[in-house]
């Protein structure tokens, strides 16, 4: 233990991680947060957003907090806390409108989704990075389909609901904003490498000497 505290700077590698997780936590909730701020900046295309991806690759994954009680109840709502601070933002700069029943019944849709993964962080990039994509590009599919060609119509973006030409013209105005909408996916890989950079810690492994074994001249210097 005390070996392990040493090279961990007074920390076990379990304590190392769960502090790394905690970080990789908030980070995501800021980048989740300011992405609304860097679409007004005009930073981000049209629907290229970090809201999604965020809320896929940490639903994905199971991130352990030890025995905090705190964050194992953060880290299972996480997805709630980011909807959350995306309604503030939201409700900040447009106000109150009716499409937000659906985008942030949507975002919840999406958490709900990805917490069916539930994949180790500690497996291979490949595997989680594909896992992820998979999810998110299904999710924004999802997630547009709800917003897009049911909520807008709803909403009153498209002239009366009896109407076929209504639901259908909602659909073909949805295309290109899911195009849009799937370069959100470029956020995945950076996000899914950021996890598995923050798993590496190093761990002593212990090496097997034997008794009265003596010591060459060149270890001597």
């Amino acid at each position: 233990m005390s070996i392990l505290r040493r090279l961990c700077g007074g920390k076990t590698a379990d304590e190392v991680l769960i502090k790394r997780f905690r970080i990789f936590m908030i980070t995501c909730l800021v980048l989740a947060i300011s992405s609304k701020l860097l679409y007004l900046s005009g930073i981000t295309l049209p629907n290229m957003e970090l809201i999604l991806p965020v809320l896929v690759v940490t639903g994905s994954t199971y991130l352990w907090h030890g025995s905090s009680e705190y964050w194992k109840k953060l880290n299972r709502y996480f997805g709630v806390v980011v909807i959350l601070g995306v309604m503030l933002i939201e409700l900040i700069f447009w106000g109150p409108l009716r499409i937000y029943v659906f985008t942030w019944s949507g975002f919840l849709l999406v958490w709900m989704l990805a917490n069916k993964n539930k994949i180790s962080p500690f497996s291979g990039f490949r595997n989680l990075l594909g896992h992820t994509m998979v999810t998110a590009a299904f999710a924004i599919l999802l997630f547009d389909f709800w917003t897009g060609v049911i909520g807008s119509p709803l909403a009153g973006f498209y002239g009366p609901l009896t109407a076929t030409s209504t639901w259908f013209a909602a659909f073909i105005g949805q295309i290109p904003f899911t195009f849009y909408h799937l370069t959100s996916l470029a956020f995945i890989p950076p996000l899914v490498g950021f996890l598995k950079i923050i798993t590496r810690v190093r761990i002593p492994v212990p090496v097997a000497v034997r008794t009265g074994a003596g010591i060459s001249s060149t270890h001597r210097r």
